[in-house]
């Protein structure tokens, strides 16, 4: 969040408060959905998920997305047509849901809002323009119905579509037994820029856990020079206790070690306390030598403004983390599959 806004909000706290609040259930499971739909962006973005910062709330949560690409090669490569596409919902042939089930779009004060129906949930689309934003929903269903595709916010916009009636009851294949996870970590998805501007930041669901619950997992990569502590720096800083997640780390494979060129990547999977559902695994991946070089040279403006971004974390952060950021509460034996 802008620095200004955020002080605010941390001087305002009552002591022992989370500065990150709980969502209700319908809030939490509205942002798990919509966390969802934009875990894989089919646009490039400067920031984690095209996300400048949000502004959580107890009963609303504010996503100000960055502007369009720096450097588009498609015409249709923004972001007002990109989210009308992942978040509004539309049903294929077999009558499966693309997007958020029950989600539905208003422009409210000069704000894009995306409700969830039948609850008071709702998600702000900071950094949209409203007109462009009617405009690129237009553009998407029509394109989506020349793929067959039914848009149910459109052909029932007060209503659930009778394709979305099934996903009235959140509990479908563990998807609201591990909304906290998903949710929560759209809440603090700033937390990944503590190691600098990600090059790239994708997500997706991995596989359903033993319980119940759903494996998330996550691959921030980063140019060379986050430093071999980075990957431990994240994790330490999703589960801090004032702002973090109920998680502790339970397995890790590092490859910091290992010369340039063996492996890019470092595997850390974290599983939910007092026998929360879900698992989140983090694949932290550094970029260095001829991989580097490519990606400066497919997108070099790009690369330069990501550069700009850029964070300056002080040594006594790590030290800090190290010593009393990060929890050491255990995780039963069993309650997550082994990461290798």
């Amino acid at each position: 969040m802008p620095w200004q806004s955020a002080r605010r909000q941390v001087e305002a706290a009552a002591p022992g408060s989370l500065l990150i609040p709980q969502p209700d259930a319908d809030q939490m499971l509205l942002e798990a959905r919509v966390m969802a739909a934009l875990a894989w962006r089919r646009i490039t973005t400067l920031h984690p998920w095209g996300i400048e910062y949000v502004d959580p709330r107890s009963d609303r949560l504010l996503i100000r997305f960055e502007a369009d690409p720096v450097e588009r090669r498609d015409p249709e490569e923004t972001q007002a047509l990109d989210l009308a596409e992942a978040l509004l919902p539309r049903a294929d042939e077999y009558g499966d849901i693309q997007g958020v089930p029950g989600a539905r779009t208003h422009v409210e004060g000069g704000q894009v809002m995306l409700r969830m129906l039948d609850t008071s949930a709702s998600v702000t689309l900071l950094g949209l323009d409203p007109d462009a934003w009617l405009r690129a929903v237009d553009v998407q269903d029509r394109q989506m119905g020349a793929y067959g595709m039914t848009p149910c916010h459109r052909d029932v916009p007060a209503l659930w579509h009778p394709a979305e009636r099934p996903y009235r009851r959140p509990g479908r294949r563990g998807t609201a037994a591990s909304a906290w996870l998903t949710s929560g970590l759209l809440r603090r998805v700033g937390l990944i820029r503590t190691l600098g501007a990600p090059l790239a930041v994708t997500g997706w669901l991995g596989h359903h856990e033993r319980g119940g619950g759903e494996r998330w997992i996550i691959d921030p990569t980063f140019a060379e020079g986050s430093g071999t502590t980075g990957h431990r720096r994240l994790l330490a800083l999703l589960a801090a206790p004032s702002w973090g997640l109920p998680l502790a780390s339970v397995d890790e494979h590092c490859t910091c070690h290992l010369p340039p060129g063996y492996s890019d990547q470092c595997t850390t999977v974290a599983a939910g306390l007092a026998e929360r559902p879900g698992v989140l695994e983090v694949r932290a991946i550094q970029r260095h030598g001829d991989r580097l070089k490519r990606i400066q040279k497919h997108r070099p403006a790009t690369f330069a403004a990501q550069q700009q971004l850029a964070l300056s974390v002080p040594a006594w952060v790590d030290r800090w983390l190290e010593r009393s950021g990060s929890t050491t509460s255990e995780v039963p034996d069993g309650a997550v599959t082994n990461l290798r």
